[in-house]
């Protein structure tokens, strides 16, 4: 789906505005109970959290593997669609490491048969309020491509969804950044709604944000620190002095219908 997000990234296009007396720019965010410097949480699969990262995503079994590389109020772990016997231990685990939150990711589901080998194991509003009644801890559901889902995290108790479109890699679905507003539509309020995806430049995060993601989980090989700095450039070509400013007035999208 990489390819579908990117296209659709690209057809968000954002609107200079040049008359404001916006010189500096502060894109720092508090979230869960953390200052991050941006509204940005890499995504990574394994090792130490990039630099200058205050918080990132990161596989659970890497971080039960091995708890020594890892600060634990820095990373928000990464819980695979395991049974639910399997699942549980893994949460109070890492529950015990003070994590600051945790993230269940079902994305995993669009590689069952016919399509790849893992288990079907979706999940229900009851599973969910059972993890975040044991995790003691803020849970966000990874993945998340349906209002409808969205509207179900949010009554099972849920902190955070992540729009994503891996789940729907051979369905023909939107991508991430075309749903995104229908979500918020649904849940807005109720819950956290983040975006997660392909991230090419600073200015695909400034994208994601436009149309009201309040954080965004970067799937990206590029630095920190470069990622930011071109969120900055957007920031002052927008006259968006911090992040809250950051808002539909600054995109042209046709395709998508503003609420």
């Amino acid at each position: 789906m990489a390819g579908r997000d990117i296209a659709a990234l690209e057809a968000c296009q954002l609107i200079p505005r040049l008359l404001h007396d916006v010189y500096e720019v502060d894109s720092h965010l508090e979230l869960l109970g953390l200052t991050l410097s941006s509204p940005l949480l890499p995504l990574i699969e394994a090792g130490p959290s990039p630099a200058r990262a205050a918080l990132s995503l990161v596989e659970a079994t890497a971080v039960l593997d091995r708890p020594e590389s890892y600060l634990p109020q820095s990373v928000l772990p990464l819980l695979g669609a395991e049974k639910m016997g399997e699942l549980m231990p893994r949460v109070r685990q890492l529950a015990a490491l003070e994590v600051p939150a945790l993230a269940l990711d079902m994305t995993g589901l669009a590689d069952t048969p016919p399509y790849g080998s893992h288990g079907w194991r979706p999940r229900t509003r009851e599973d969910l309020a059972e993890l975040r009644a044991a995790a003691g801890r803020p849970v966000w559901l990874y993945g998340v491509m349906s209002p409808g889902d969205a509207e179900v995290a949010a009554e099972a108790g849920l902190d955070g969804v992540v729009v994503h479109s891996g789940a729907g890699l051979y369905l023909g679905s939107p991508a991430a950044i075309e749903i995104l507003p229908e979500v918020i539509d649904a849940v807005a309020g109720t819950i956290g709604i983040y975006a997660g995806g392909p991230v090419r430049s600073g200015v695909d995060v400034f994208r994601y944000l436009a149309l009201g993601a309040e954080a965004v989980v970067a799937d990206s090989d590029r630095s920190l620190v470069n990622l930011e700095a071109e969120l900055h450039y957007a920031m002052r070509l927008t006259g968006c002095k911090t992040v809250h400013e950051i808002g539909y007035e600054a995109v042209f999208a046709p395709l998508l219908e503003v609420p």
